[in-house]
């Protein structure tokens, strides 16, 4: 039998004899009031606080008249500002245009689309963070722990380097992340006598030392030379008709080619022979444009820097292909560029500019010795003018699915800018939205479909016809058709590869779907929850459907996330439910399964001494966690929105460190789900879902990436029975919501569900009679649930969508010209192992079974041998370099 999970339920007290080494009860005792404030993980949601929230938070929008087109036309760009229940939307010249009442900040997320006032706007980014009250804990506490940055003295003047016996190449770098040097740092001595600031403009990239003696210096020597495709006599008749040049070898730099992989030495060359016009000659001019989307950990960023310093050195003809060379990238991964430059460039004479607040761009325009520019989607709409006076000869777009809207004023910036060599970089896999697919073709290859009405006419319609039930069989033979004709056409600038292709590189890998048992005190909340919609539905009370989804998710997280913030109807749902709370003093992590999971979890690898990476999509749910790791001293850090991108940079570094005693980093999914590279920590817990799995796998990708060196460990929680395991469904199932929910184009209170989809997520099952969880239920599966992998027929997962269709397994080994790396296959398989892109409902059969009670063994090895009575079922994925 399962112990009860009642509000009251505390950890047992340690004895004497084992004090020291048995942590304190979480919760303090009504005789331990004055200290409540300090030993209470939920003091962020105290009486005290209640009365110091300030909401307040600015969002970028793009605006336009209210329309139910599905391709809407904005106006032009501007600013929502939300403060308390209210909002004011602002023009660019910042003139107010409209405002609204009644408007929740929680409500306000990126992408979506929503009326204020009389305009509608849609969401792109936070500009800034609310500040909420947290606890004493849920206070960055990376601020706290900010290394002291060492900045050396800048050269006045580079001089010719002195000649040395051992090759460049062999050198090793004498420069880490805290002396690296921006172009927005003012530099000064370090030394105790006080001295005088040198501002500079950019960042030399050119840092010596000797090497070490143990160095192996022949085995440096051994590398396979890197040689571009030379170009076709038709290359040669456009590009150089009066043959008054000479075609040269083009090799890609030593001190690159020796750090690439077989596949980012392929990705190298595909992207070379696309930016040179190799690939696509077709009249007028050819089309210089490529997509490199590959999947997260597989080195987009080197490739993308191989083929930038090759360009600076040398082209087809012998005269260098590239002189000026655009970075666009998310605020977030400016300096994360900027370091991976440094960091394989390093002892090469290069220097990059950083546009930031005290960088102009109009210096850079001045700098013609500086080749690259690093700027982010944010300031780049600010300085069109400056943009405009530089020409560019490769442009680089970091996160490039943000260009997916042709219709914001970055795409127009940047469409705008005399380049034809575009290479946009995302690894994001591409949403069930044909026109985003052309929005992202037509940039880097403009022109290249035609008008987008021509390519909805030719293949977005017949795809989508032949995708719908009942067709007759010519529209099927015709969407098959166009979309083979849509392959041949993106395979030859477009680039994707899996993860499957390094695994062979990482460490082993066990992914976990915990599906947690319920509390009593949660049971009672959803209970309440369901019936009060049921109800409620043609009520004065009555909720939308998807604010029944944020209440049922918040109760799955923690009971204590459930409260009310002002003044409201008595007889409402958020009332009702908070009735039925006990004094926040008296809940714990025994009210939450999951939270109970990542406390034991938190206490076993203090005693291993690994990290983890605990993930979450809401900022409370965090400072909840924050506040149970101050409580027993845990060192932890935080990154999410309100992280100023400078401080982002230092707290992963700090994280990374092994010598370190950080061991938790709070990362919110939102603000830091992409792009990151957290492989100090060896464990991943993913504390609640999205809808969109291509954002689940975004976070969940963090810590298993190159350089990882221990096992690794991805924790997925969801609770039983509810709202999250049916989520969970949906991602992994043909039939998802992606259409109503994922992208979130419209209004989230205008969403419309069907009869059907409302009756299956909002069911009530009661997890006492309840023998199975419902995933596992449903696969039908007749295993013992001891372990064991069933073996049933695995069929041909065929595509679910015309898209789908597009991203399909590439061959690893770079096809012909003509050959689609989104091939579309029909028919019988030819063997090779499918790839997968997101988990599907069929893959769980080919993973390994724990029915509750999970094995003693198995528990231990995941670091939860103190919690089996939480967990209901438990499916385990083992990769390893064999799978």
């Amino acid at each position: 039998m399962r112990r009860s999970c009642a509000p009251s339920m505390k950890r047992p007290q340690a004895t004497e004899d084992s004090a020291c080494a048995v942590k304190r009860p979480l919760m303090s005792s009504s005789g331990a009031a004055s200290n409540s404030k300090q030993t209470g993980i939920y003091s962020s949601s105290s009486k005290e606080n209640v009365g110091a929230l300030k909401d307040t938070a600015i969002f970028k929008v793009v605006w336009g008249k209210i329309s139910t087109r599905k391709h809407k036309t904005w106006e032009g760009d501007g600013t929502l500002e939300v403060s308390s229940r209210s909002a004011l939307l602002r023009d660019e010249t910042g003139k107010v245009i409209s405002t609204a009442s009644g408007l929740k900040l929680e409500e306000v997320t990126e992408g979506i689309q929503m009326i204020v006032g009389s305009k509608e706007v849609e969401v792109l980014e936070r500009i800034t963070e609310s500040i909420e009250p947290v606890s004493n804990c849920s206070k960055n506490v990376a601020s706290a722990n900010k290394i002291p940055r060492i900045l050396k003295p800048p050269s006045t003047s580079f001089k010719a380097p002195e000649q040395r016996k051992t090759a460049p190449d062999q050198l090793q770098p004498d420069i880490s992340s805290s002396d690296s040097l921006t172009a927005k740092d003012s530099f000064t001595k370090v030394d105790t006598t006080p001295s005088v600031p040198v501002n500079r403009q950019f960042k030399p990239i050119a840092t010596y030392k000797a090497p070490d003696e143990g160095s192996n210096n022949d085995q440096a020597e051994v590398v396979e030379p890197l040689f571009m495709k030379k170009p076709s006599f038709e290359h040669r008749f456009h590009h150089n008709p009066n043959n008054e040049l000479t075609v040269a070898d083009v090799q890609v730099p030593a001190c690159l080619a020796r750090h690439l992989r077989p596949h980012q030495r392929d990705g190298v060359a595909f992207l070379y022979e696309c930016v040179t016009g190799m690939r696509m000659m077709e009249p007028p001019g050819g089309y210089y444009g490529a997509i490199l989307a590959d999947e997260m950990g597989l080195g987009k960023t080197l490739q993308c820097i191989s083929l930038m310093y090759t360009l600076l050195k040398t082209g087809p003809y012998g005269k260098p292909l590239a002189r000026r060379i655009l970075i666009v990238t998310p605020s977030s991964l400016v300096e994360n560029w900027d370091r991976e430059i440094t960091k394989w460039l390093r002892n090469e004479r290069l220097f990059t500019f950083i546009v930031g607040p005290h960088n102009k761009l109009r210096l850079y325009a001045q700098s013609l010795h500086i080749p690259v520019l690093i700027i982010s989607y944010e300031m780049l709409a600010k300085q069109i003018d400056e943009l405009e006076t530089v020409k560019f000869d490769l442009i680089f777009c970091d996160e490039g699915h943000r260009l997916k809207n042709s219709n914001v004023k970055v795409f127009g910036v940047l469409s705008k800018l005399e380049c034809r060599r575009r290479v946009l970089i995302t690894g994001t896999p591409i949403q069930n939205d044909l026109a985003e697919f052309y929005s992202l073709i037509n940039f880097v290859n403009p022109g290249l479909l035609g008008s987008y009405q021509d390519f909805k006419a030719r293949y977005e319609t017949p795809i989508i016809i032949s995708q719908r039930p009942g067709v007759l069989p010519q529209s099927i033979e015709l969407g098959i058709e166009r979309l083979n004709e849509l392959n041949g056409i993106t395979g030859r600038f477009v680039l994707r590869r899996t993860q499957e292709v390094i695994n062979r590189y990482l460490p082993e890998k066990h992914e976990l779907v915990i599906f947690c048992h319920p509390s009593e005190l949660q049971t009672q909340l959803l209970r309440t929850a369901l019936t009060f919609y049921e109800e409620e539905r043609s009520g004065s009370n009555a909720i939308t459907p998807l604010q029944l989804i944020t209440i049922l998710k918040k109760i799955c997280n923690h009971p204590s996330l459930v409260k009310v913030t002002g003044r409201g109807d008595p007889e409402s749902l958020l009332h009702r439910l908070a009735d039925q709370l006990p004094d926040w003093q008296a809940m714990g992590p025994s009210d939450s399964a999951k939270l109970a999971i990542v406390d034991t979890l938190l206490e076993d690898l203090i005693v291993k001494q690994e990290k983890v990476v605990i993930v979450s999509y809401y900022n409370k749910t965090l400072d909840m966690i924050a506040g149970l790791c101050e409580h027993y001293n845990y060192k932890h850090s935080r990154l999410d929105g309100s992280t100023v991108a400078s401080d982002r940079s230092k707290i992963v570094a700090t994280f990374n460190n092994a010598a370190s005693d950080i061991f938790i980093l709070l990362l919110s999914a939102k603000a830091g789900g992409a792009g990151l590279n957290l492989i100090g920590a060896s464990r991943l817990v993913l504390y609640d879902n999205d809808w969109n799995p291509a954002n689940d796998l975004q976070a969940m990708s963090r810590v298993w990436r190159d350089g990882q060196t221990r096992t690794v460990f991805i924790y997925r929680l969801l609770t039983a029975f509810s709202i999250e395991e049916r989520i969970f469904q949906r991602q992994i199932s043909k039939t998802s919501l992606s259409g109503t929910v994922v992208d979130q184009k419209r209004n989230m209170n205008n969403l419309q569900f069907s009869d059907e989809e409302l009756k299956d997520l909002f069911s009530f099952v009661d997890p006492q009679h309840a023998n199975d969880c419902l995933t596992h239920s449903l696969l039908e599966c007749p295993c013992a649930g001891i372990g064991t992998i069933p073996e049933p027929e695995v069929a041909d997962d065929e595509p679910s969508d015309e898209l789908d269709r597009l991203l399909r397994d590439p061959p690893i080994a770079l096809p012909s010209e003509t050959e689609s790396r989104y091939r579309v296959r029909h028919g019988v398989p030819d063997g090779r192992s499918k790839t997968k892109y997101a988990l599907k409902m069929q893959e769980l059969m080919r993973w390994e079974h724990h029915r509750s009670p999970v094995s003693e063994s198995v528990m231990e090895q995941l670091g939860l041998s103190g919690c089996s009575e939480e967990v209901v079922f438990l499916f385990r994925n083992i990769v390893s370099d064999g799978k």
